[in-house]
């Protein structure tokens, strides 16, 4: 870790040394907090299932010293080695499952506490439905893939474009244990469905551009002539921005970095993401506004749902993002996700004060391969002019 020292700003390698410094000392507080929290759970999860399970103490060791081993590695996740690559794809898995479960797991003895119920058997049962839940979960991240068709009504749509497709997936994190298959599923997927553009939106590769190459291979499963664009994300800002950015100019995925484009008669005014630490690359709507023809209807393309503030403030009718994930957990049918614990815009339409929002729950998943009841999707979205609208779980 660097020193505490601040050094004098300046620029290096894409970005000031006054930001750097900032990203590490938020990383020591960050990691301060996460250990103070977390130390304690983990002792006191791994006393609690020694003494109510002996037989199974080997297990239990074995798991807390793999679901930890993570944390050695915490300091050196800024050093772009293949070393550090592999070993942050192997054990940050098992570590993010792991603290997850150690805390779920001492909210259950808490309630036991309280109701005063018998230790053992309440143990064994919330273990079981831990393991089928976890075994769900895997495959509901790993397997299906839902589709999901929206009409977006607009009243000042112009005629000529009613009935507009665009494709819309976000959030598919490709790192190292991504499959290729899946990716090109994925994209085969989208261009099925016959829009008139895909587009990508953010967190296109997770934290690395070392695996933009194979987000890239990944897009020759979609048919060539649908114009695909994207945005960056805030895992794009974590990494390397300028190297991702570098890496996917001038290739079958046009990136629009506080950036617009003509598309099919619509203005697609594409952010860049609130998390970066660059000024050259903080969100701008001017910006990506900028240039747009009298007759292109604009559409706002970003990560976050914060740009859905920006884009009422310059009357644009509608925004597209993703980044929530629907929190990997949900109960989709009932729009609740636990995303919505903590996000006012988490999944799906969302109208107010004359616009629309729609939030995309991702395509892929962060860490863990885990998406209980919220499946990856890819989500059309169609455009109509006036008449009639689709009934959305939120207004």
């Amino acid at each position: 870790m660097r020193s505490a020292r601040r050094p004098a700003c300046g620029r290096s390698s894409g970005m000031s040394k006054c930001a750097t410094h900032s990203v590490y000392s938020e990383a020591v507080i960050f990691l301060a907090i996460v250990i103070a929290v977390f130390l304690p759970l983990n002792v006191i999860a791994y006393r609690a299932l020694v003494t109510i399970h002996p037989r199974r103490r080997a297990w239990f060791i074995v798991l807390t010293v793999i679901g930890n081993a993570m944390w050695l590695l915490l300091p050196m996740l800024r050093m772009e080695t293949d070393v550090v690559r592999v070993l942050r794809a192997i054990l940050a898995p098992p570590w993010f499952a792991w603290q997850c479960v150690i805390f779920l797991y001492c909210v259950f003895l808490l309630i036991v506490v309280i109701v005063r119920a018998p230790y053992r058997r309440p143990s064994q049962v919330f273990l079981i439905l831990l393991a089928i839940g976890g075994l769900a979960g895997v495959w509901g991240c790993l397997v299906p893939i839902h589709i999901d068709r929206v009409t977006v009504t607009l009243d000042d749509l112009p005629p000529a474009l009613d009935g507009k497709r665009i494709a819309l997936m976000g959030d598919l994190h490709v790192g190292l244990f991504t499959r290729p298959s899946r990716l090109r599923q994925l994209f085969a997927t989208a261009g099925s469905l016959k829009p008139d553009m895909v587009m990508l939106a953010g967190d296109l590769v997770d934290d690395n551009p070392y695996y933009v190459p194979k987000l890239l291979e990944g897009t020759r499963a979609l048919d060539p002539a649908i114009p695909l664009l994207g945005v960056l994300g805030n895992h794009e800002m974590y990494g390397a921005p300028f190297e991702a950015i570098s890496k996917m100019r001038g290739s079958r995925i046009r990136l629009l970095v506080n950036e617009g484009a003509a598309v099919s008669g619509l203005w697609i005014c594409g952010l860049s993401d609130y998390a970066a630490r660059e000024p050259s690359l903080r969100p701008n709507l001017d910006a990506a506004m900028a240039g747009r023809p009298a007759n292109a209807y604009p559409i706002v393309v970003a990560h976050q749902p914060k740009a859905f503030a920006d884009a009422r403030a310059r009357n644009v009718k509608l925004t597209l993002c993703a980044h929530t994930h629907g929190g990997q957990l949900g109960i989709r049918p009932l729009g609740w996700t636990l995303a919505g614990v903590f996000l006012r815009y988490h999944i799906g339409l969302y109208r107010e004060q004359g616009a629309q929002l729609y939030v995309h729950t991702g395509a892929g998943y962060w860490v863990l391969p885990f998406r209980l009841g919220i499946t990856p999707e890819v989500s059309l979205i169609e455009l109509r002019s006036g008449g009639a609208r689709r009934t959305s779980p939120r207004s």
